[in-house]
């Protein structure tokens, strides 16, 4: 009898799993299966894990897969050493998968792209320089997976204190134009918005990352694709934590100063993650003080990684 690991969620939790699995076929070989209710595409191009991995609208999959297996409803979020943040969204991954508090031999995560869709990145690229007019470009994304557009006021929030404010991300963004090319990576347009939109599917937006100079974003899935590609990048960070969900040994990290987060149990929650909720409310809220203490920071670190 095979492990069926069953995954959702986004793009980023996905591309987290995928070191876990790599390590589990290393060592087990193919006694699993894996179904993903989102971001399947990304293991497109990794030949450890293509034939291991399926949606679960695969026509058959109940009797020739689910049925006569084990399924493991894999979630890291319930995991003891992730919501105390004692591991990354990726060791948690780890812990369930291959049930080990080692890990230290987890491979790297992987995108493999193909030579459409980097050369669909070049024109991206190309693009932007005649638009900005700048040698170098950034890519930013304001806005995570929870972000919602206001149609009425036409601001963005977000429940999860995750996101840039709109006016917060066209003030950092203004200030990365001055002196580079700038793409935005949301799906939130904005017809104010000088910075370059592009409305693409996210396998092409991991070849546009990569052919970036750096990356600036939030908790979300741009930062986990930065990574995969090396790129330098800040992160801005509101209600989540940084031992959880990002790489602080990589990027620049950003914070509110002074500000009393607290650790929301999404997906285990009742009214204590609603509470928790709303105790994290302005964690992405920013004085001008405090906006321009964080876009002089980035400034700074774009500049220390990719020059003037």
């Amino acid at each position: 009898m095979k492990k069926v690991f069953y995954i959702n969620g986004g793009a980023g939790r996905v591309l987290c799993s995928i070191p876990a699995f790599l390590k589990r076929k290393k060592i087990h070989g193919d006694d699993f299966y894996i179904i993903s209710e989102s971001g399947i595409d990304f293991f497109i191009g990794i030949p450890e894990l293509i034939d291991l991995a399926f949606t679960p609208h695969h026509k058959g999959i109940w009797e020739s897969i689910i049925k006569p297996n084990e399924i493991v409803t894999v979630e890291p979020y319930r995991e003891h050493g992730y919501y105390n943040q004692k591991k990354t969204l990726t060791e948690a991954f780890d812990k369930i998968i291959n049930n080990t508090e080692d890990h230290s031999d987890l491979p790297p995560s992987r995108i493999v792209l193909s030579q459409e869709e980097e050369m669909n990145a070049v024109d991206a690229l190309m693009n932007v320089k005649e638009y900005h007019k700048k040698d170098k470009t950034v890519v930013i994304q304001p806005f995570g997976r929870s972000s919602q557009l206001h149609k009425k006021s036409g601001h963005t929030f977000d429940p999860s204190a995750r996101s840039l404010g709109t006016d917060d991300y066209f003030y950092i963004s203004e200030r990365i134009r001055k002196k580079y090319n700038c793409i935005v990576m949301s799906e939130h347009k904005f017809e104010n918005d000088e910075n370059m939109y592009i409305d693409s599917p996210l396998r092409t937006w991991s070849a546009v990352i990569e052919a970036a100079d750096y990356f600036v974003g939030v908790d979300s899935v741009g930062q986990h694709i930065a990574r995969i590609f090396d790129k330098p990048g800040s992160v801005i960070l509101g209600s989540t934590f940084a031992e959880n969900i990002t790489y602080s040994e990589h990027f620049n990290i950003v914070e509110k100063k002074n500000s009393q987060k607290r650790y929301s149990p999404i997906r285990i929650d009742g009214i204590d993650g609603e509470l928790i909720n709303r105790i994290n409310d302005s964690c992405m809220q920013f004085s001008r003080k405090e906006l321009d203490d964080v876009a002089n920071n980035i400034m700074r670190h774009i500049k220390q990684k990719i020059g003037a």
